[in-house]
């Protein structure tokens, strides 16, 4: 059994539907669970005819129930939406759900990380991430972590936010952060992937990035989307790295709450790109462009 932690995400719920779509490497149908927070989803992921359970991993309600048969965990989970500091709160989350693991007798887990996360990163999300990675490798369990910048996807929330930004705003703020260089990777690169770590178990012990082929920087990503989406605006270049102003936007034009934008604002500051050629996941096949990830979402 696989069990997907995080289903309810942009990247969760694509996943779940890729691993309904895909038969296991025996080509029988694969045995899927769903965790969720919230019982809205787990009903919709029923009806989709996935076992669902609900819980909350930061207290560690529902995670045992939640583990058992799984032989396979699917670690998507951040706690950007809890209350209380998020690198404290993605601990607990990820220790809450290791623990369990082990007792279960759970013999894999593959987690989706980012390519930036680092102790000394400047945002808070992205030492969360660095400290949800460093418990996985630690974990004494088989495992595999994936790490991506950030993904073009319908929910996905770092590019709702800017995706937003250009569809409801005339004036488009361009601040530093528009000469950060960033690798744009497509959701459905990223899900595939996943799928692949979760069959192809001779990939143990490491960590790999899911990036797109185009290195960017984010000012021509917030511009590209405004090309593809045939919105003409004013793109202003402004000083300092506009951490209040976008905070603020991502509720008015994003309906994000200030904490959530904060945080994935931050992120910009940060380059994310594949260093290393080496590190990149083996997909079989070049992952795809910006402009042909952008040609999906329109």
């Amino acid at each position: 059994m696989i069990l997907v932690a995080g289903a309810s995400g942009c990247v969760g719920s694509a996943l779940v539907a890729d691993l309904q779509r895909h038969p296991g490497p025996s080509g029988t149908p694969r045995h899927i669970r769903a965790f969720v927070r919230r019982e809205f989803d787990a009903v919709r992921l029923r009806d989709q005819g996935v076992e669902a359970v609900t819980g909350d991993l930061v207290t560690g309600r529902g995670v045992d129930e939640a583990m058992r048969g799984v032989r396979t965990l699917v670690y998507l989970v951040d706690t950007r939406d809890h209350d209380g500091d998020i690198v404290t709160n993605d601990l607990e989350a990820v220790q809450h759900t290791l623990i369990a693991a082990r007792a279960a007798g759970v013999s894999r887990v593959v987690a989706l990380s980012h390519v930036a996360a680092a102790e000394d990163a400047r945002s808070r999300y992205l030492v969360a991430r660095w400290a949800v990675e460093l418990a996985v490798t630690q974990s004494g369990l088989d495992w595999l972590i994936l790490r991506a910048p950030i993904i073009l996807g319908q929910g996905c929330t770092p590019w709702t936010l800017l995706q937003r930004l250009v569809d409801r705003s005339p004036v488009v703020p361009l601040f530093r952060w528009r000469r950060v260089e960033v690798e744009p990777v497509a959701l459905s690169d990223v899900v595939e992937a996943l799928r692949l770590a979760v069959d192809e178990r001779e990939r143990s012990g490491q960590s790999f990035d899911v990036t797109g082929a185009s290195r960017i920087d984010f000012g021509r990503l917030v511009r590209g989307w405004g090309r593809a989406s045939g919105a003409r605006r004013l793109y202003v270049p402004l000083p300092g790295w506009g951490t209040r102003e976008l905070t603020a936007a991502g509720w008015t034009v994003a309906r994000l709450p200030r904490d959530e934008s904060r945080l994935l604002v931050e992120t910009l500051q940060e380059r994310q790109v594949c260093t290393d050629p080496s590190r990149r996941f083996p997909l079989g096949r070049r992952p795809l462009t910006y402009e042909a990830a952008l040609s999906l979402l329109r």
